[in-house]
């Protein structure tokens, strides 16, 4: 009998050996055998299988942010947290602090203390008025602040992009009423029942009556004279002493209201703060409102570019009355005359080649700044074959003396001096007759694109006030 002999390795099992084969073994893949293939509809689902996993993966799981411990505090805390610091960099913080304090109210709570002038305060302040001013200042816990903090406030609020127009027309009769609260009522004022009627029906928008009459506590007679929304008069009859208060009180013009398209809303936001900056006079006062004069020479030639007649006339009105009441309250006897750069006048002729607005404008400032010996101008002047070409042909050739003339007189020998034309010299005397066809030509700076007073209207009984800035 032979022993078997045991071999290492797989022991293969033949079919002729008569043992049974397994159904349930698939078949070998290959030639040598091993895994089998996948058939195409099981590639896609382990394709997508993948594909799915990594996706959820990739996705991270939102995770909700955390609220800081000033972020957490109800909403009206955070108000007066805000209004309390003054900072409007406070809302830039985060989203959830910018959307607590983004409210009208907060808006106009900030507009009240940053354009209200309360600097000269009476000694002798009633407690009547001052429940009337934190009443109108709501919700504010009013505390005066400098003036150097009330310009930095007016300054960053101006920036803001929320700070429009319509929204500093909106708040001056509340600024008006805290006006008269400070500087009639608070200075000891008092009325006659008749006369603080009326002034009720006034400040309620039911009576045009604009003058009022009251005493002081030495009984001695006073007036209040109200021009709406712009200022309020205190007129002492026994002093014969008369104080105007401001409305809205400007400290600065921002440089940004210079630049872009001057739309009628930008226009009419410069005209407000000029006519409140009382640069709408016809005399020279000490100039109190900041302005850059080199950011207001670039909006003055975008105006020009942009063919801006209303613009233009703003910004001149602007730059011509700043410049020379600054010049003047440093150097009353004379100095340095005020003058348009020359290039101004290239471009309005660039601008306006068959329209001489813009150039009579420019004219208007300040005509001894026209460059004498250009021949752009001139060949503009000769092609406009009309009276006004004639004239300024007539003024070129004159320049040299005209200008020494303006620079030691400018109020009297000036052609023009704040706009209006002096008929007191032959060449102002026929641009008046040949140019215009009028007999004078008055000061320009009470004339204005928009009558902020007039957004104050008087209201019928059983009808409902409303503004439209």
């Amino acid at each position: 009998m032979l022993t078997p002999i045991r071999v290492r390795g797989r022991r293969r099992k033949h079919p002729d050996d008569g043992a049974p084969t397994p159904t349930s073994t698939p078949a070998p893949s290959g030639p040598k055998g091993g895994r089998p293939f996948l058939s195409h509809q099981a590639k896609l689902n382990s394709s997508q299988a993948r594909s799915h996993k990594r996706a959820r993966l990739l996705i991270a799981k939102p995770t909700q942010p955390r609220k800081s411990i000033l972020e957490s505090l109800p909403v009206e805390l955070i108000e007066k947290i805000f209004l309390y610091s003054q900072n409007v960099n406070f809302a830039r913080c985060s989203s959830s602090l910018a959307a607590a304090v983004s409210s009208e109210r907060i808006f106009r709570a900030l507009i009240l203390l940053a354009f209200w002038d309360d600097s000269a305060m009476p000694a002798g302040t009633t407690r009547a008025s001052e429940a009337a001013i934190s009443r109108i200042l709501r919700p504010v816990e009013y505390i005066p602040i400098s003036h150097a903090e009330r310009r930095n406030l007016q300054d960053s609020i101006l920036r803001c992009k929320w700070c429009t127009v319509q929204r500093l027309l909106a708040q001056l009769p509340d600024l008006m009423n805290l006006t008269l609260q400070r500087h009639w009522f608070g200075a000891g004022m008092t009325m006659s029942a008749v006369e603080e009627e009326s002034l009720t029906q006034f400040l309620a928008q039911k009576g045009d009556a604009r003058v009022f009459t009251g005493t002081d506590a030495n009984t001695n007679p006073s007036t209040l004279a109200i021009n709406p929304l712009v200022s309020i008069t205190v007129t002492h009859h026994e002093t014969d002493q008369s104080t105007t208060y401001p409305v809205l009180g400007v400290l600065l013009i921002p440089d940004k209201l210079f630049h872009g398209l001057f739309c009628p809303d930008q226009v009419h936001y410069l005209e407000t703060l000029r006519i409140a900056s009382g640069w709408n006079r016809p005399d020279l006062i000490k100039p109190t409102v900041a302005v850059s004069r080199e950011y207001l020479q670039n909006g003055i030639h975008a105006a020009l570019v942009q063919n801006n007649a209303e613009a233009l006339a703003t910004l001149l009105k602007i730059d011509e009355y700043h410049f020379r009441s600054e010049i003047q309250s440093l150097q009353p006897t004379g100095g340095v005359p005020y003058t348009v750069p020359a290039e101004h006048f290239r471009t309005a002729v660039r601008v306006g080649r068959h329209d001489a607005t813009l150039f009579q404008l420019l004219l208007r400032a300040s005509a001894e700044s026209v460059p004498a010996d250009d021949s752009e101008i001139t060949g503009w002047a000769v092609a406009l074959d009309n009276a006004f070409g004639g004239w300024l042909l007539e003024l070129m050739l004159r320049l040299p003396q005209q200008i020494e003339a303006a620079r030691a007189n400018p109020a009297e020998d000036a052609l023009f001096y704040l706009g209006q034309a002096n008929g007191q010299k032959e060449l102002g005397r026929r641009y008046l007759r040949e140019v215009l066809g009028v007999e004078a030509l008055g000061c320009w700076m009470g004339e204005s694109v928009f009558d902020v007073s007039g957004q104050w209207k008087v209201v019928a009984e059983g009808s409902s006030a409303t503004r439209n800035p």
